[in-house]
């Protein structure tokens, strides 16, 4: 087993518990002792997680980003079915941004069917998997600004000087850390408003989220559910949020 399928399952073990000591988490893994320390303290350095006298905590990550490679492992199969989901919205010829979240990042193999696309993003791997297997007809462009180390992504606040603001973006598509029933949450200030000003300047807006962001709200709000157009799901939420999404001409699009 190499280190991403060790560390895709060490750390759903660590979210489903939240606090388990290294010997259970030695006991379920069935990892050497010198394996885990070493993935442990990748996770660590990460900000995944703190190690604290014989125990694994899991870092709460309301005012934390976490890295692309820890959040690329979580619920991939939920990710990728949002995927499948949204390609229905992206047409040949449209220019596109692409947030750097790992679900939109799943949209990827789809995008690079369809022909004179023109995208933005600020996620470098996105960037790069669209580099390598998209059609010679689309135009990748990266939003300039300060790399984020933790979340791969680039952040730049001043929208009126970037090169994306001499473009009509037809679509943005876009994730969140957490969904209420009334507001869209991420888990930075500098996120949620980078996107929010790309929202903005975009004719619409989807928001891919799965199920297991339902009710996890955090410090900073995106903006409210009426911004988008469509919320492309795993799952259909709770009634209230639901009613909230209709009430409000927001369609909820699930499997």
């Amino acid at each position: 087993m190499n280190q991403t399928e060790r560390i895709r399952n060490i750390t759903k073990i660590i979210s489903n518990k939240r606090r388990i000591s290294i010997k259970e988490l030695s006991q379920k893994t069935f990892y050497s002792t010198s394996t885990l320390r070493r993935d442990l303290i990748f996770l660590e350095n990460q900000g995944y997680i703190t190690r604290k006298h014989g125990e694994v905590i899991l870092n709460s990550f309301n005012t934390k980003e976490m890295s692309h490679y820890i959040r690329e492992s979580e619920n991939r199969v939920s990710k990728r079915t949002i995927a499948s989901l949204a390609k229905q919205f992206v047409k040949s010829g449209m220019c596109i941004f692409l947030d750097a979240s790992t679900t939109v990042y799943e949209l990827c193999p789809y995008l690079c069917e369809i022909e004179n696309l023109i995208v933005f993003t600020n996620g470098l791997n996105t960037a790069q998997k669209l580099s390598e297997f998209a059609n010679p007809s689309m135009k990748i462009f990266i939003t300039g600004g300060e790399i984020k180390h933790y979340s791969s992504s680039v952040i730049n606040l001043d929208i009126e000087h970037s090169l994306i603001n001499h473009f009509n973006i037809d679509l943005a598509i876009c994730s969140a850390t957490g969904i209420d029933d009334h507001f869209v949450y991420e888990a930075s200030l500098s996120q949620a408003m980078s996107k929010k000003r790309v929202m903005d300047k975009a004719t619409e807006t989807l928001l891919l989220i799965d199920s297991s962001k339902f009710y996890h709200t955090g410090f900073f709000k995106i903006n409210s559910i009426n911004h988008y157009k469509a919320i492309i799901s795993d799952k259909f939420p709770p009634t209230n949020l639901l009613k909230n999404c209709e009430d409000q001409g927001v369609d909820w699009i699930s499997k």
